[in-house]
């Protein structure tokens, strides 16, 4: 089902019914990742992802959140129809202490470098420390 075809004129909303079927194989990617991504469902790679960052960093806070479905209209994703491709992940840890900002990122992209070469297209990283995080408030 395609959403928002009350914005367009109605002709266009005629048109676009008929040329897409409701089949994912037929729609455009940004079509289908709107239409059937809900970055509140956990998908396989995320729960993967979250396995292996909380045993590598055991963190006082981890949030793991799906951004793949506000890439989905970008040139390099016209095709691509896999709902897992682009993440922010937020963790606080004290195995950053003593570590800069390109130590911590590295650790991570070289832990999910499996995801990354399995079509994780991009990870949005902050990475703290507990003391970094109590500064801060």
């Amino acid at each position: 089902m395609l959403r928002n075809l009350d914005r367009l004129p109605r002709h266009a909303g005629r048109l676009l019914q008929r040329q897409y079927s409701s089949t994912p194989e037929n729609l455009p990617s940004s079509v289908f990742l709107r239409t059937f991504m809900d970055s509140a469902k956990v998908g396989p790679v995320q729960q993967t992802m979250e396995a292996k960052l909380q045993e590598a960093f055991n963190p006082s806070i981890l949030d793991v959140v799906n951004e793949s479905h506000l890439h989905a209209h970008h040139e390099a994703m016209k095709g691509n129809t896999d709902k897992e491709t682009h993440f922010r992940v937020t963790i606080v840890s004290d195995a950053f202490a003593g570590k800069n900002l390109m130590q911590r990122h590295r650790s991570i992209y070289t832990l999910l470098n499996d995801e990354l070469q399995a079509g994780v297209h991009a990870l949005s990283l902050k990475t703290k420390t507990p003391q970094e995080i109590e500064k801060s408030s």
